[in-house]
């Protein structure tokens, strides 16, 4: 049987890195499912979704927590994934910015059962106007039944101003 591992890490990024984590795991039986990993000024983030016999889940646990000046953790889930057929879109927002837009945004896309692949959003301060602008981008998997009117109404309620539209 095999496990599924969630792994998080952060920290000092140095050469073939990667390549090393790669490697330990192959080396014992696993593969990554999923990752996303950046870096940002020597240093490395990044999430990694692997599948590898049960047998030696807890040694790989063990390479990847023995790298130096690095943060990690190990989540494991055993639950077999249910897939429901999903349309991967983008959504941009354009709005005033306020305390806790982001929280409001994710939080109905929550409501209505949608994940979230990635995020990025920016604020500029516009001194013409006298307030801020908010700008964000929304990598998201959607039920292929969701009705993309309504989930763009939706999100808009967060904000009285907030233009949201599909981009391809």
């Amino acid at each position: 049987m095999n496990s599924h591992l969630t792994i998080t890490l952060a920290g000092k990024d140095h050469p073939q890195l990667i390549n090393q984590l790669a490697a330990k795991t192959h080396e014992l039986g696993g593969k990554w499912l999923v990752s996303k990993i950046s870096r940002l000024d020597q240093q490395l983030v990044g999430i990694i979704k692997i599948e590898i016999p049960d047998a030696f889940a807890e040694q790989l646990e063990s390479e990847f927590n023995k790298l130096s000046d690095f943060y990690v953790n190990v989540v494991k889930s055993d639950q077999p994934q249910v897939f429901v057929k999903t349309e991967h879109i983008t959504l941009k927002v354009e709005s005033s910015d306020r305390p806790g837009i982001v929280n409001d945004i994710t939080n109905i896309l929550q409501d209505i059962g949608i994940n979230i692949d990635r995020i990025e959003n920016h604020r500029i301060g516009v001194p013409d106007l006298g307030k801020t602008l908010f700008f964000a981008e929304l990598s998201i998997d959607v039920p292929s039944q969701t009705n993309l009117e309504q989930l763009i109404e939706s999100v808009q309620q967060v904000e009285g101003d907030m233009r949201v539209e599909v981009v391809d």
